[in-house]
């Protein structure tokens, strides 16, 4: 039987994009569970395109894998879209937030933020749009 885990927080966050109007990609065999370079999701919208290392906890502080992050970024570098790390703190009332790679600490064997500072860097997927529509002068 496959890896369930985050199964339904994945499809959550899919939905939401969709909503969005992004047309989206779920890689059913990503991370560093395989050897090649895969997003969680990939999402794209009127040539905005990200990819997202999606992750959950019902922590305060969220340690994700070095190879994880390090995966997502050189996939982006290479596919042309922006790298975001999508993290759920289960039970924080705050949903989901977007984080750049930098927006996390590196120690020696993971990339670490807690809740607080999730709250103070990330940004809900809704204000990717915004960011972007301002950007190019669209509406």
């Amino acid at each position: 039987m496959p890896n369930r885990k985050g199964f339904k927080e994945e499809r959550e966050l899919v939905n939401r994009l969709e909503k969005l109007g992004f047309a989206v990609l779920r890689a059913p065999a990503s991370g560093s569970g395989t050897k090649s370079d895969r997003p969680d999701i990939l999402a794209g919208r009127r040539g905005l395109c990200i990819a997202l290392e999606v992750k959950t906890t019902n922590r305060k502080v969220l340690y994700v894998g070095l190879e994880s992050l390090d995966q997502l970024v050189r996939f982006s570098n290479k596919f042309g879209a922006n790298p975001y790390l999508a993290v759920k703190f289960k039970r924080s009332g705050y949903g989901w937030l977007l984080l750049k790679p930098e927006d996390l600490k590196k120690s020696c064997k993971y990339y670490i933020i807690t809740l607080e500072e999730a709250y103070r860097k990330g940004f809900p997927p809704e204000a990717i749009l915004s960011a972007k529509l301002e950007k190019f002068g669209e509406f």
